[in-house]
């Protein structure tokens, strides 16, 4: 997408940071929230390809106390909810240029830390310099303002067909915090903290986060792209996609799990279509390596 779009995109959305809270397999009650429309019979969902989410275990459990075939949207509003929630915060950036399918920018969603982690984080590693820390990349697309980042997800957008490409999501706060887990004797000189106090930290971080994390960034990133941006259809790649479209050494690809798992965790569906900006030239390599797509029309399953 051009820079343009993306600062267009920025500049019309509220500033500063927008809440979301998390908590571990809310994407079901997201999902389902955006399909069943004005109401939707459990029989019909059953159909289609969001069935899945019907087994999860708090769907599941909530299904059989609901007393209703019928599910509406004020149903899952109300089911939705926990008391052990993460409350994040998203803001947005731009990415230019590397690693992106088209070779321009890409609007950037950061899912930033909770106020409680930053503050444990500041008092138990104690950072010795400003700036991005012991377990970010400043060459990243990580926040800069004051929280730090958890994971972002870059996105090329087309707001005339609806449509998104996840082109990436991505950590380096856990995966830089579990190296210094592994290696305690080899530790960035940014770190200050009793050697205790930051191996509670780093134990605790991992508890807290690694499991969550990306499915976390995915539901951020279907929540603003159907509630802020009003887009209905989700692409997202595949490895092989990753490789052929982004031109992405082989040795040099992420997590596979990322790409496999993760996007039919949401429901996504191997598809041999494309975003509208991809059809023409790249064509040929899509069908030959296929995204993922998701569509989240109201009312259809």
């Amino acid at each position: 997408m051009d820079a343009r779009l993306v600062d267009e995109i920025v500049a019309c959305l509220p500033q500063g940071r927008t809440c979301f809270n998390y908590y571990p397999e809310r994407y079901a009650w997201l999902l389902l929230r955006h399909v069943v429309g004005d109401g939707m019979t459990v029989g019909a969902l059953k159909q289609g390809p969001f069935a899945g989410l019907l087994q999860k275990p708090r769907v599941k459990q909530w299904l059989a106390r609901l007393g209703s075939d019928r599910i509406c949207t004020g149903d899952l509003i109300a089911a939705d909810g926990d008391a052990g929630q993460l409350m994040f915060t998203l803001t947005l950036s731009q990415w230019h240029g590397t690693q992106t399918t088209r070779g321009k920018a890409n609007l950037v969603l950061q899912l930033n830390f909770d106020r409680g982690h930053d503050q444990l984080y500041q008092r138990l590693v104690k950072p010795q310099q400003a700036g991005v820390g012991p377990f970010a990349y400043s060459s990243h697309p990580i926040h800069c303002g004051g929280r730090n980042t958890l994971a972002w997800a870059r996105l090329d957008i087309d707001l005339d067909a609806g449509e998104v490409l996840i082109e990436e999501i991505q950590n380096d706060w856990l995966r830089k915090a579990a190296w210094a887990l592994a290696h305690p004797g080899r530790w960035s000189p940014q770190i200050g903290g009793e050697s205790a106090d930051v191996l509670r930290y780093l134990h605790w971080l991992q508890a807290r986060y690694c499991k969550v994390w990306a499915e976390a960034m995915l539901a951020a990133v279907v929540w603003f792209s159907r509630e802020e941006l009003g887009l209905t259809r989700l692409f997202y790649h595949s490895p092989e996609s990753n490789v052929q479209l982004k031109k992405l050494p082989v040795h040099h690809q992420p997590p596979r799990s990322l790409y496999t798992d993760l996007p039919k965790q949401f429901c996504f569906r191997a598809s041999g279509t494309m975003p509208r900006f991809l059809v023409g030239k790249r064509g040929k390599a899509v069908r030959n390596a296929p995204l993922y797509e998701l569509r989240l029309e109201r009312g259809v399953a």
